[in-house]
C-alpha cells in the first residue's frame, strides 16, 4: 500500500510540472478532489491502476486540447487580417474596373455618334450613369461627375430636361468647381459633399439632402436660396471641408 501511495504521489508531482495554463490548473484541482473521495483501503489494487490510467488519459487529452486551442485561436488572427486586406483590395479593384468600363463605354459612344444623336441618347446615358454611380465609392464618383461636365453632358441633359443625376447618392463627394447650373438635382443626397466653388444657380435642389455640405464665397446660389437654412456650412477660402 505504501508503494502504491508513493506512485500516486509521484504522479501528483508530474501533474504539477505540466500545469501551463489556468485551464490545466483547474483540471488538476478537480482531479485532486476526485482522488480525495476514494478510500484507498477499500478500493482493490486493480481499481487503482484503472483510476491512474483514466487520469493519465485525461491529462493527455487535455494537453492535446490546449495545444489545439492555442493553434486554432491565435494563428488564424493573422490570416483574418490578411483576408480583410485582400477583401479591401478586391473591392478597390472592382470599383476601378467599373469606372474604367463606364469611361470607355461613354467615350466610345460620344466619339462615334453625331452630336444630335448624343442628345437623343440622353436617357440612355442617364441609366448608365446612375447604375455606375450606385456601385462606386465617393472618390471615383467625382471622376464620373467631372467626365459629365467636361463632355458637356450635364449641360445637354439640362437643356433636354432629362436629369442625369436626379436621386443619386453623392454623399461625401468632392464636387468643387462643378457647374450644375440648370440641372435637376432633386432628391440627390449631397450630405457632407464639398460644394466649394460649385455653380448651383437655377439648379433644382428640391428635397436634396445638403446637410453638412460645404460651400464658400465662390459657391454660386440663386438670390432667394439660403444655404444655412438648407443645412450647409460655410468654410473660409483656404479651409478644408470636413
Amino acid at each position: 500500500m505504501n508503494t502504491e501511495s508513493q506512485e500516486i504521489i509521484k504522479l501528483d508531482n508530474a501533474y504539477n510540472t505540466t500545469q501551463s495554463t489556468k485551464l490545466g490548473g483547474y483540471f488538476f484541482r478537480k482531479v485532486e478532489n476526485f482522488k480525495s473521495t476514494i478510500n484507498l483501503e477499500e478500493v482493490p489494487q486493480k481499481a487503482y491502476k484503472s483510476v491512474i490510467a483514466l487520469v493519465a488519459a485525461c491529462v493527455i487529452l487535455l494537453t492535446l486540447t490546449i495545444g489545439f486551442l492555442q493553434t486554432g485561436f491565435y494563428q488564424p488572427a493573422h490570416q483574418f487580417t490578411a483576408a480583410g486586406g485582400n477583401i479591401a483590395m478586391t473591392t478597390d479593384v472592382h470599383h476601378q474596373a467599373i469606372l474604367s468600363d463606364y469611361l470607355k463605354t461613354m467615350t466610345s459612344t460620344i466619339l462615334q455618334e453625331h452630336p444630335q444623336s448624343i442628345r437623343r441618347k440622353t436617357a440612355t446615358f442617364r441609366a448608365i450613369t446612375q447604375a455606375t454611380l450606385e456601385e462606386l465609392d465617393p472618390i471615383r464618383k467625382r471622376f464620373v461627375i467631372m467626365f459629365l461636365q467636361d463632355t458637356k453632358l450635364l449641360q445637354i441633359s439640362a437643356r433636354k430636361k432629362i436629369s442625369l443625376l436626379m436621386g443619386v447618392n453623392l454623399a461625401g463627394v468632392n464636387l468643387q468647381g462643378i457647374n450644375f447650373r440648370f440641372n435637376d438635382l432633386q432628391n440627390v443626397n449631397l450630405k457632407n459633399a464639398d460644394l466649394r466653388g460649385a455653380d448651383l444657380r437655377k439648379t433644382n435642389l428640391n428635397n436634396a439632402n445638403l446637410n453638412h455640405s460645404c460651400y464658400n464665397n465662390y459657391t454660386l446660389f440663386d438670390k432667394n436660396f439660403d444655404p444655412v437654412a438648407a443645412g450647409m456650412k460655410e468654410v473660409a477660402q483656404f479651409q478644408m471641408c470636413s
